[in-house]
């Protein structure tokens, strides 16, 4: 046990684990989130209509992935890591103003955004993260990345629940989440529409803190200066 966290020492896989754990936790949630934005107080769709306006997310992530993994394999993997990353940002950044009514036209463009940079990010995060440890504990470093992967889309459920219910009242929230609503004031309706606001806004912000976590990992994989000798 002691030999496999060990694969922490080396700081390609720290940093580039933490940053996949990062991704994970600020995307977690959005699905969730836009599923009762849609189905909520405002929007009134149904099951099977909301699930159309999210299809956009899934087919691009679906994709760019394949594309931007092979384009990583043969330019490398730090500018289409980054690339993801701020592209995902972009797309949290226009859902974070989002109103109380929005066409599946409206929509379109951030959850694109969000999706793509998904698929744009992940493919050569881990494909990086596999090669910096010995091809023998390749089997172990995909399994704990996989798992801060799957921490990290757990824990973003909590948060957003948290960040909303910050926002919110309880009650109104159980309400919206029960689907048992029969119309709000323009103080409810305002209050639930920035408390989504702020989950995006503070995946926008873990978004972030990914990309300075990525570069602080490609600084750790430059090789040392070599020093000059003067006679």
């Amino acid at each position: 046990m002691s030999k496999r966290l060990g694969l922490f020492r080396i700081s390609a896989f720290a940093l580039g684990n933490f940053s996949i754990f990062l991704n994970a936790l600020s995307r977690g949630a959005v699905s969730l989130v836009l599923v009762f934005y849609l189905q909520g107080p405002t929007m009134h769709l149904d099951p099977f209509s909301a699930g159309i306006f999210l299809i956009p997310v899934s087919a691009s992530l679906a994709f760019f992935g394949p594309i931007s993994g092979w384009l990583s394999d043969k330019f490398g993997h730090r500018f289409f890591a980054v690339l993801g990353l701020v592209v995902s940002s972009i797309g949290f950044l226009l859902l974070a103003q989002i109103g109380t009514m929005v066409t599946f036209l409206q929509l379109l463009p951030p959850l694109v955004l969000v999706g793509s940079g998904m698929g744009i990010f992940a493919s050569p995060n881990r494909a990086s993260i596999m090669s910096s440890v010995p091809p023998e504990e390749r089997g172990v470093a995909s399994g704990i990345s996989t798992t801060l992967v799957l921490s990290g889309a757990t824990f973003s459920l909590g948060i957003a629940f948290l960040v909303m219910s910050s926002v919110m009242s309880v009650s109104d929230l159980e309400k919206i989440f029960l689907g048992s609503f029969t119309g709000g004031s323009t103080q409810f309706v305002s209050d639930f529409i920035k408390s989504i606001h702020t989950v995006f806004y503070l995946s926008t912000v873990l978004l972030l803190v990914a990309m300075v976590v990525y570069f602080l990992r490609s600084s750790a994989e430059l090789p040392p200066r070599k020093e000059t000798l003067i006679d």
